[in-house]
């Protein structure tokens, strides 16, 4: 049998936690889910890059009175923002693919050395989503200095 114990911070001994049965299920359960999402995920992504690459060509082409006249970017400008989104969008997606794959195989061939991957993408993809979230909070924030200094030098 494995030793469990393990120090901690502080030196002493501490019990390493072990999956049981039922959260070996609950594991399942989860990657399963999560492998719908990352199918789903996939094929939004899918559907991003086709919209981003189609949509210059399809304005392009359309009639000059049938573009909005206030359209503020080109065409070319919102599809390159379309892409852009979608490899952004592809990393969590392929993240979750990669936690659930392993899990699934870890826990049906009882399989240490998946769990170990599995709980490592689940960890990127935490931090992946972590990170996104800070730059897109630091983003609003500058968004909302600007538009506030803005709004005061009008008056």
């Amino acid at each position: 049998m494995e030793n469990t114990d393990q120090l901690n911070s502080s030196g002493s001994l501490k019990e390493i936690p072990q999956l049981t049965a039922e959260s070996i299920k609950f594991l399942l359960k989860a990657a399963k889910w999560g492998k719908f999402l990352a199918i789903l995920g996939f094929i939004v992504t899918g559907l991003m890059l086709l919209a981003g690459i189609l949509m210059s060509f399809v304005i392009e082409m359309l009639p000059e009175d049938m573009i909005p006249l206030n359209m503020p970017f080109s065409a070319r400008i919102i599809s390159f923002f379309y892409i852009v989104i979608a490899v952004i969008y592809i990393m969590p997606v392929i993240f979750l693919n990669k936690f659930c794959d392993n899990a699934i195989k870890a826990v049906n061939l009882s399989n240490t050395g998946n769990m170990t991957v599995s709980i490592r993408n689940l960890k990127n993809l935490f931090v992946f989503v972590g990170i996104s979230t800070i730059v897109i909070l630091a983003f609003y924030t500058i968004i909302l200095i600007v538009a506030g200094s803005a709004v005061l030098m009008g008056f």
